[in-house]
C-alpha cells in the first residue's frame, strides 16, 4: 500500500525537470533584475555579486537538472 501511495503522488520526469528549470530561470531572472538595480545605484560591488550568482545558477544548473531527474 505504501508504494502505491508514493507512486502516485511522486513527480513525474517531466514535472521534476520543469520545475527544476523553473527555480533555476527564476535565480537568473532576479540576479539579473540585481544587477539592474546595483547599476542604477552606481554600485559596482552588488552588480557583482549578482553576476556571480547569475553564473553560478547557470553553472550548477546540469546538476540541478540531473539530481531532479533522478528523483523523480
Amino acid at each position: 500500500m505504501n508504494q502505491i501511495v508514493k507512486a502516485e503522488t511522486a513527480p513525474t520526469m517531466s514535472q521534476a525537470t520543469t520545475s527544476a528549470s523553473v527555480f533555476i530561470a527564476l535565480v537568473v531572472i532576479l540576479a539579473g533584475l540585481g544587477m539592474a538595480a546595483a547599476l542604477q545605484v552606481g554600485s559596482i560591488a552588488s552588480a557583482v555579486l549578482a553576476v556571480v550568482v547569475a553564473l553560478t545558477a547557470l553553472i550548477v544548473s546540469p546538476a540541478l537538472l540531473s539530481i531532479a531527474r533522478t528523483r523523480a
